[in-house]
């Protein structure tokens, strides 16, 4: 259950940050969560691991549309999520660390500004 719950919550975050200005646009209020401290450095590590969770995304989401045996496409997203696991790890954090900031950030627009501009350098 935990490797999809990464594959849901890197594909909602990935569509998070590609519409975070329109998010601003329109004034949208996300659902509220309880909020948690996040640290420059824990944003750091999320921001950093969340370029490479939407890297393999694309590339898996691209590897899927070619695959019509349901097992292959099953093994194909076992893979994606191992990969966007180990990213997570890599950056520092792990995947329940990762997932909570997710829901900050979902909840918390300082902290969507904070990412925005950290993704952006």
């Amino acid at each position: 259950m935990k490797t999809f719950k990464l594959w849901i919550t890197a594909a909602a975050v990935s569509l998070m940050a590609s519409g975070l200005a329109m998010a601003q646009d329109y004034q949208m209020q996300p659902p509220q969560h309880e909020t948690i401290e996040v640290s420059d450095q824990q944003l750091q590590q999320f921001a950093t691991a969340q370029v490479e969770i939407t890297r393999i995304n694309q590339d898996f989401t691209g590897r899927l549309q070619n695959v019509d045996d349901p097992e292959k496409a099953y093994e194909l997203q076992m893979e994606a999520n191992e990969e966007m696991t180990q990213a997570v790890e890599d950056a520092g954090l792990n995947v329940e660390s990762f997932n909570e900031i997710a829901m900050a950030i979902q909840s918390d627009p300082e902290l969507q500004q904070r990412l925005g501009a950290m993704l952006e350098r």
